[in-house]
């Protein structure tokens, strides 16, 4: 007698993954049951392999939360036909219990529960083309963070030793002149005077790599996304590199169905709290993409000095409350007008009151 093979055609299996560095925990859920939560190898091969030999024949819908590792996986899950979406931590439902048992079991099964609940939704993932883009534009901003912690080394190494800056050099931005005091110092020890040596290296390095890594961004930027680039030049406050970024960061504008959309995209949307009557705004959300979101933030300071418009909107609001909040809402209008010319393909006129 011949037994009758399994199928699971037209079966959802739902697979929630937690995934870490050396091991993955798996939760595979189907409509009726529970099958089971295990620890497989960091390979989406693996989990892939599991499901066929189980379900054959079945439709599998995983997810796992983005995170250290980026949306490889993610791209390998659904090449092997496992449609896979990668979740925000913050959008998958927990009972009290789970917040305070935190386990990677409990992790991957709450993620497949909420797959199977239809209740999780994933966030948007760059090709690898724009993805590796994105990397590139973001190497910029890590490498001024390491360029601000070799000039404090500096101040702080010159301040341990008693050595006080010139007051016309202590400054946030470095001068030629001050860069050649700082070449010519000398401690009153070889040793002390090679620490001094290395730590001003470590500098002009840094420094250096910006430089040429913007040079190599604006290239980048004319070269291949020539007409946005361009159009938001013509926003007042959006300098080259700041035009590059919103590019990498926010990709096709057309994927924001509107204004709240992306502002809740980008973090420029306040959170509110609202119960019965009463409502309360609890300052600025956060979720949010601190790329842009802080890129706006500068750039409208500059927008407010450049623009009569942003300058009357501006006033008008500090009035009423502080600076730092009235500057969040010129940067949700200067958001605005970076949707309008993207969207529109039409650069922008200074003194439009929008």
């Amino acid at each position: 007698m011949q037994g009758k093979s399994i199928d699971f055609t037209g079966k959802n299996i739902y697979v929630g993954l937690d995934v870490h560095k050396k091991s993955w925990s798996v939760t595979i859920l189907l409509d009726e049951l529970e099958h089971r939560t295990f620890n497989s190898p960091p390979n989406p091969k693996v989990v892939h392999k599991y499901l066929n030999k189980h379900f054959p024949g079945g439709t599998y819908l995983s997810a796992y939360e983005c995170g250290f590792s980026g949306y490889g996986h993610h791209r390998e899950l659904n090449e092997l036909g496992i449609k896979n979406i990668v979740i925000n931590p913050a959008d998958v439902p927990s009972s009290n219990k789970e917040k305070t048992t935190k386990t990677d079991k409990v992790d991957s099964r709450k993620i497949a529960k909420g797959l199977r609940n239809g209740e999780l939704k994933g966030i948007y993932v760059f090709d690898r083309v724009h993805e590796e883009f994105r990397s590139f534009v973001r190497q910029r901003t890590i490498f001024q963070k390491d360029l601000r912690r070799a000039k404090q080394r500096i101040k702080s190494s010159l301040m341990y030793h008693g050595i006080e800056i010139p007051e016309d050099f202590d400054v946030a931005s470095w001068s030629n002149s001050f860069e050649d005091w700082l070449a010519g110092l000398e401690m009153s020890t070889t040793n002390g005077t090679q620490v001094l040596e290395n730590l001003y290296q470590n500098y002009l390095f840094n420094k250096n790599q910006i430089r040429i890594l913007a040079i190599d961004i604006k290239k980048h930027a004319r070269r291949h996304y020539k007409v946005d680039y361009n159009l938001l030049r013509t926003i007042p406050g959006i300098g080259q590199l700041t035009a590059v970024a919103i590019i990498s960061e926010l990709g096709d504008i057309t994927r924001f169905k509107n204004l709240n959309h992306l502002s809740s995209y980008v973090g420029l949307m306040p959170m509110s709290h609202n119960s019965g009557e009463s409502e309360q705004s609890r300052g600025m959300t956060y979720r949010a993409n601190n790329w842009v979101r802080t890129m706006l933030v500068e750039a409208s300071w500059q927008a407010i000095r450049k623009d009569p418009a942003m300058m009357q909107y501006y006033i008008s609001h500090a009035g009423k409350i502080n600076g730092k909040k009235a500057i969040i809402k010129v940067a949700r209008k200067l958001l605005n007008r970076v949707r309008f010319v993207l969207k529109n393909k039409e650069p922008y006129e200074l003194g439009i009151q929008d």
